[in-house]
């Protein structure tokens, strides 16, 4: 039981290799932060010392009053002249980015575009994979815009596909192995009053 739980592990991880790799990135950004600055201005300092002095002077009528009372002042005028101020500090921040690289291999590329376009599950860094190599946007989320273009690169890769071709007047005026793209067409026509034709090369 054990070393079919281990084969079956090993089979998915080998169905799901994919092509491109992993890079870490890095950027720096300024980033916020409050800082409470001690100390007020200067002004404010001598201002307090002055007032405790006088007032020390007042209460004590002793010039050890006086002195008392310029630093108790000072202090005060230091202590509530505290502020709070916004600084900037570099912050580094590094992410691991996955860029996908181009499937060569085109029966496996066929292989996982028929099984992403069946609903079967893909890891999403193959599905990247996919996305770049067919020219659709790689952003690992298999949606409308990736199976139709998965639509028509399995039917331009297939030997065997059928041309269909659209004829006005005797002249082919557009091909295409997408039956469904060419039949769009031809309604377009149609409701523009123009007759056409499909044949099956």
């Amino acid at each position: 039981m054990k070393l079919l739980a281990i084969t079956a592990m090993t089979f998915l991880i080998a169905s799901q290799a994919f092509a491109g790799s992993y890079e870490q990135r890095c950027q720096t950004k300024s980033v916020p932060y409050q800082e409470t600055v001690k100390g007020g201005n200067p002004e404010r300092v001598i201002g307090g010392a002055v007032v405790g002095g006088v007032v020390g002077k007042v209460v004590t009528k002793k010039n050890s009053g006086a002195a008392a009372g310029a630093v108790i002042g000072g202090v005060v005028a230091n202590e509530t002249g505290k502020k709070t101020v916004t600084r900037y500090r570099d912050v580094e921040t590094c992410t691991n980015v996955f860029i996908p690289a181009r499937i060569n291999d085109q029966q496996e590329l066929q292989d996982v575009l028929l099984d992403l376009n069946d609903g079967r599950s893909v890891s999403k860094e193959k599905i990247m994979d996919v996305q770049y190599t067919i020219g659709v946007a790689h952003d690992g989320k298999w949606g409308p815009k990736s199976q139709q273009a998965a639509q028509k690169y399995l039917a331009s890769s297939s030997v065997d596909a059928p041309l269909y071709s659209l004829v006005v007047n005797d002249v082919v005026i557009f091909s295409s192995a997408d039956a469904g793209e060419v039949n769009e067409i031809r309604e377009a026509l149609s409701d523009a009053g123009v007759d056409s034709q499909v044949f099956l090369d």
